[in-house]
């Protein structure tokens, strides 16, 4: 039976959970033509449930549900990245769903529900675990990324993230399976025990070795890394943009949670032959990334390209952690800092493109950008920065968080891993810098629509990416001290 603290130790994602089922009774029962309550309820559930979590971090390492789920300070840093996600992306959903002319009340409650498990899921001490918590986030991502019935896109998306999805969360359990068949648990700490054990390294036998390889499969999928990264260009296009914009941050965070909590806390430096797998992985992704994103003239699809080559920069802190010990590279902690910053740029971008929606479609072509310097200068403005930050030019927040990840692979020894990820991120300045000149260089006359709270939104991840960007070391030392709870 879960005693008082197990459910304390859960008492974010339990908020969260008995908020999305306090939306499904009101939608059931009462049926306005505004959605704006529940968009309410649901902001105020995220916020409450954030402050649950950073009542959390001051506390101890402690396991909770017999070990299924460490709550530590890493796990709390990326719960928070989740909710900030969930936040910035209910902050522009309710305007945006009215002019897309979606009133789906269960909207919410999908979020809610996913963000829920994107918590548990950076959370989870046990492979089980980690896929019951992948479930419950994915499930929730497929129906809200086929919201739009009436658009053959985001049908096709939903389809598509589903199929593909469901099977990557089926080598997912076929890899749990394996690696259960080998090491008798599914359980983090005992595979860690058996890795550094008498087997280790190089001599884990078969079914341990496919077990990761399938792990690493599902994995990749879920963070949109080469060769598992076909879906999300479709994906991202097709989906409403809110779901979009809680995809490539939230999913992203959780995924890089779970992943980073395997590397670092149980294969690491044990496993011979993994750092090359991570290597490569790495800098494919990084190159494919940014050279799709080049011939993108849909903003959703260079965001989606975009987000692949961001994944490849977050893979080389994974690789260096491989390399070495994690605890004597302090540079890895832009893992997280990292994803806070691409948190806040995503959804910038997006809360920006979602202004285009007018008469039930999504207008996301770069010609739409035409002349959106002098129209609306506020929503250049906040999405100028995005991009920048996204390009890596200082003193964003997207500059720093490179500089630390490229440190992190130089400092295990990875230069030439680095030296890919620097010409594939200078390459990537093109796609950036180019909607810019559609802002500023070429007149339009695109109608754009947003509402006080998509502008606070907007606001928010400004400041955010400027403030961490010019001050960073209060937010790295708190990223420092979350990666090391991984060790305590």
């Amino acid at each position: 039976m879960p005693t008082f603290n197990d459910l304390w130790l859960v008492s974010p994602s339990l908020l969260l959970f008995f908020g999305a089922l306090v939306i499904m009774l009101a939608e059931a029962i009462v049926r306005p033509a505004s959605k704006s309550g529940f968009s309410a309820i649901a902001m105020v559930v995220l916020f409450a449930s954030a402050g649950l979590t950073a009542s959390l971090y001051g506390s101890d390492p402690a396991s909770a549900f017999g070990g299924m789920l460490r709550v530590d300070k890493f796990g709390l840093f990326s719960q928070l990245i989740c909710l900030i996600a969930g936040m910035l992306a209910v902050s522009f959903s309710n305007d945006y769903l009215e002019r897309l002319g979606l009133r789906v009340g269960e909207y919410y409650a999908l979020v809610l529900f996913g963000v829920m498990g994107m918590g548990l899921m950076a959370q989870a001490n046990d492979l089980i675990m980690v896929f019951v918590s992948l479930e419950v986030m994915s499930i929730s991502m497929y129906i809200l990324c086929a919201l739009k019935r009436a658009d053959p896109r985001s049908v096709e998306a939903g389809f598509k993230y589903f199929i593909l999805g469901a099977f990557s969360s089926g080598l997912m359990l076929y890899g749990i399976s394996f690696l259960y068949g080998g090491v008798g648990t599914t359980s983090l700490p005992g595979i860690s025990a058996y890795f550094m054990g008498p087997h280790a390294p190089g001599q884990e036998g078969v079914l341990v070795a496919i077990g990761g390889a399938l792990l690493i499969t599902g994995f990749g999928f879920k963070v949109a890394s080469v060769p598992f990264h076909m879906w999300a260009p479709d994906v991202y296009q097709g989906a409403p943009i809110t779901v979009t914009s809680l995809m490539a941050s939230g999913v992203k965070a959780a995924s890089f949670a779970a992943f980073a909590r395997f590397v670092f806390g149980v294969v690491g430096a044990h496993v011979s032959g993994f750092t090359g797998v991570l290597w490569w992985m790495a800098a494919l992704t990084m190159v494919v990334g940014n050279l799709g994103a080049l011939a993108q003239r849909d903003l959703k699809r260079m965001l989606a390209y975009s987000s692949i080559a961001h994944a490849g920069y977050l893979l080389m802190a994974l690789s260096a952690a491989a390399e070495g010990s994690a605890r004597a590279n302090p540079a890895l902690a832009s893992l997280l800092y990292y994803l806070l910053a691409y948190t806040f740029m995503n959804a910038g971008a997006f809360i920006v493109l979602a202004a285009f929606t007018r008469d039930g479609a999504d207008n996301t072509d770069i010609d739409a950008l035409a002349g959106l310097g002098k129209r609306k200068p506020w929503l250049a403005a906040g999405l100028s920065l995005c991009l920048l930050s996204m390009a890596g030019i200082p003193p964003t927040m997207g500059f720093v968080g490179k500089f630390y990840l490229f440190s992190a692979a130089i400092q295990s020894g990875n230069v030439g891993l680095a030296i890919v990820g620097a010409l594939a991120a200078a390459s990537g300045v093109y796609y950036y810098l180019r909607p810019m000149v559609y802002m500023y260089m070429k007149d339009g006359h695109a109608e754009t629509e947003s509402s006080p709270a998509a502008y606070a939104g907007l606001a928010v991840s400004g400041f955010a990416l400027l403030a961490f960007g010019l001050i960073p070391g209060p937010m790295l030392a708190v990223a420092q001290q979350s990666l090391q709870s991984l060790f305590g």
